[in-house]
């Protein structure tokens, strides 16, 4: 309003500036008005004619300019469009003001929230990053102890689903061997790498043969071995090979179970090494332990490196160890950190030689009579005959004693080979 008043003065000052015309303009104004006075105070009853009205006001018409007169009727509606022109383009420029400020605001918004999902998503990557690291560290889940037997008292068969989900998780953090509540129980160690292997799901029999092997994916990805002492007496290496086996790991000796603990080696350990060699395998070696300290360890870890310096030997030098069931067994109630120290005596000399060192044992025998915070930087052999729960690494896996091979006479131990 203040905007068409102003304009409005403007239009008037441009008027009064024409000096012809300013004076029968306000002519025109002062009888204009005394026409509306007239016609006010005449009131009459019915609308008069033109004539009546010509009668009653015969000064109505002469004197008035129309020109000026029209000109600034015009000039006052030009004025007037133009601020409401201008009214109507403020309001327009508020309304896209008002809604850029919006959808400003929209996109800050958005941004915020892709932002906040894009970190809520590296966050979760990091934290599943971190648990998978853990495992295959070995570091467990959960520190806590079984000291205590949890009454899973809900309704229905949630009690039983509570359990299952327990147990789950206490296997993540420890090794049990039994059915929980009544078990034995292993903290697993830490610093030992974790095993990625799916026993139940990626091992299966070759086809057309009777060997499991690796499938991981569905792709073959382990071999066929054995392992051969003189129990075998002479075996036929070419008939082995031809039946699929690609790894022989054969006995260079033991050491003897009483006090003496005297070493001795494998009756047919050249003839088998030399069989396997020319047939076309990949030869092994293991030597099973009585140690009973770290000197011992090293000295049955000589033995073998002097047996073996004729042959190429592309696989492990292995130490065997595991509880003889007589009694006056030399090894089998030392203490586990004389045990430790005797298979680290072998493994430590054997490497030194240029050799890669191995350890056989049962999954009992892995976590209840050996230190694996010390042992977990070398290769396991593990000997599980049903389906294992090892969580460690694994590159051979013992898996059956009782296996049948064309060439070798009786019962031979067989093996899926991971190296």
């Amino acid at each position: 309003m203040k905007q068409d008043k102003k304009e409005k003065r403007e239009k008037i000052e441009k008027i009064e500036k024409k000096e012809p015309k300013v004076k029968k303009k306000r002519k025109a104004e002062a009888k204009t008005e005394t026409m509306t006075e007239m016609k006010a105070s005449a009131k009459p009853s019915a609308k008069a004619s033109p004539e009546e009205e010509s009668d009653l006001f015969p000064d109505a018409s002469p004197d008035v300019d129309t020109e000026t007169g029209d000109e600034m009727s015009r000039e006052l509606q030009e004025a007037f469009e133009k601020g409401r022109e201008a009214g109507y383009q403020q309001e327009h420029r508020l309304r896209i003001r008002e809604q850029r400020t919006f959808r400003t605001r929209q996109i800050r918004m958005l941004i915020f929230c892709l932002i906040m999902a894009v970190a809520c998503i590296v966050l979760a990557a990091l934290l599943v990053h971190e648990v998978r690291k853990n495992e295959m560290k070995g570091e467990p889940v959960s520190t806590e102890t079984l000291s205590k037997k949890l009454a899973f008292d809900a309704p229905g068969d949630l009690a039983e689903q509570i359990r299952e989900n327990y147990v789950t998780y206490l296997k993540q953090a420890y090794i049990l061997f039994g059915t929980y509540p009544d078990c034995t129980y292993f903290k697993v160690v830490a610093g030992v790498e974790r095993d990625d292997l799916d026993f139940e799901n990626d091992f299966h029999e070759m086809k057309g043969k009777s060997y499991l092997n690796y499938y991981p994916d569905g792709k073959k990805a382990g071999r066929v071995a054995v392992d051969v002492s003189e129990y075998q007496e002479t075996i036929d290496w070419a008939a082995v090979k031809a039946s699929g086996v690609q790894v022989a790991i054969i006995r260079a000796g033991f050491r003897g179970y009483g006090v003496e603990g005297n070493i001795k080696k494998d009756a047919y350990f050249d003839e088998n090494m030399k069989g396997a060699t020319e047939a076309g395998l990949e030869v092994g070696t293991y030597f099973f332990t009585e140690a009973v300290n770290y000197d011992e360890g090293v000295e049955e870890a000589n033995t073998v490196l002097s047996m073996i310096k004729d042959y190429d030997v592309k696989q492990p030098i292995i130490i065997d160890t595991e509880k003889i069931e007589a009694e006056g067994v030399r090894a089998n109630n030392i203490s586990v950190e004389d045990r430790t120290q005797a298979i680290l005596g072998f493994c430590e000399t054997v490497e030194k030689a240029g050799y890669t060192p191995m350890i056989y044992a049962s999954t009992y025998w892995f976590v209840s009579a050996l230190d694996l915070s010390k042992l977990g930087k070398y290769e396991f052999w593990l000997a599980a005959y049903d389906t294992p729960q090892f969580p460690y690494h694994v590159e051979g896996w013992q898996y059956a004693s009782d296996g049948s091979v064309p060439g070798i006479n009786g019962n031979v131990d067989l093996n899926v080979w991971m190296r």
